[in-house]
């Protein structure tokens, strides 16, 4: 299973967009284990979910926060 990554230097996109897009490949890893993994797969799946989840808020919350604000 590959762990969420931060974009390279420079990129440009959207803290918003890079949570979804991470949330939506977790979703399918998630979904490909429920369906070809043994039994015990699925009973650890559910912490491997919890912790990408946490990874991709924490990797959203620190690029929202390195953004300068605009109003």
């Amino acid at each position: 299973m590959s762990a969420p990554t931060l974009p390279p230097p420079g990129a440009t996109t959207d803290p918003g967009t890079r949570l979804l897009d991470g949330l939506e490949a977790l979703v399918r890893r998630h979904r490909a284990l429920r369906t070809a993994g043994p039994d015990g797969v699925s009973d650890r799946a559910d912490v491997l979910i919890t912790a990408e989840v946490a990874q991709q808020l924490a990797v959203a919350r620190n690029a929202l926060r390195r953004r300068p604000r605009t109003a």
